[in-house]
């Protein structure tokens, strides 16, 4: 017996009705970046750059006072974080965001999100068979009306009773750290190198020269943190 609802004709017509037409705004856990919401963002990332955290730091820069991380913006649009609507009872995954920034965010600007459902793809998949693609287009703008970014957030809509009787990840298992790389983690963050406003040239660079890791957190099974390369985490 069908626990959950099942992708049907109907629904999705209902859905279709909704391309194009403003989605309905909920309250974002962020409106207006002040000093305050920009270091809390900022360290519960875990991205102490001065630039975002130090005002007197900020001040020395070319923009002359505090930013916020460009990605704060998934605080302050839930559709950007995978709030979607429409398909009752079908689950949604969220499944990515592509923004393109024109602005940056600065401290105590007010940021309004317009938001419009812009695409339904049906796909086919071996986690739940049917699945749908959704996708948002926003708008981010600033108290002075400026565009300071916009995005396409994806999500995709499957069955839960499918995707349960699928069970294309039943034999994944969770990871377990042991001592050792727990202790290589520790070391690694202890080992990063933060360069702040020295700019790093094309011609320091080497062809196969190595860039110090910076460790985040990664669902990887067997290496259990990824490595990302930066030039500089302050500008």
């Amino acid at each position: 017996m069908p626990k959950y609802p099942k992708i049907t004709e109907e629904a999705l017509d209902a859905l279709r009705q909704r391309l194009g037409v403003p989605v309905r705004r909920r309250h974002p856990h962020i409106q207006v970046a002040t000093q305050d919401a920009i270091r809390h963002f900022a360290y519960g990332i875990g991205d102490d750059n001065p630039l975002w955290t130090d005002p007197a730091y900020a001040a020395t820069t070319r923009y002359g006072c505090l930013l916020a991380p460009p990605c704060i913006l998934y605080a302050m649009d839930d559709v950007c974080s995978g709030q979607f609507g429409g398909l009752p009872g079908i689950h949604t995954m969220y499944a990515g965001t592509r923004f393109e920034w024109f602005h940056p965010i600065r401290v105590n600007d007010a940021i309004t999100a317009t938001s419009v459902l812009s695409g339904l793809e049906e796909k086919r998949s071996a986690f739940a068979r049917r699945t749908i693609l959704q996708s948002y287009d926003t708008t981010f703008t600033n108290q002075e009306g400026v565009v300071v970014a916009t995005a396409r957030a994806f999500g995709v809509r499957a069955e839960r009773d499918t995707a349960r009787e699928q069970g294309k990840y039943r034999g994944i298992e969770r990871a377990r750290y042991t001592p050792e790389e727990i202790a290589r983690i520790e070391a690694d963050y202890d080992a990063e190198v933060v360069r702040g406003a020295t700019p790093r040239y094309w011609e320091d660079v080497r062809v196969g020269e190595e860039l110090t890791p910076v460790v985040k957190g990664a669902a990887h099974r067997d290496r259990h943190h990824c490595l990302a390369h930066r030039l500089g985490r302050a500008v």
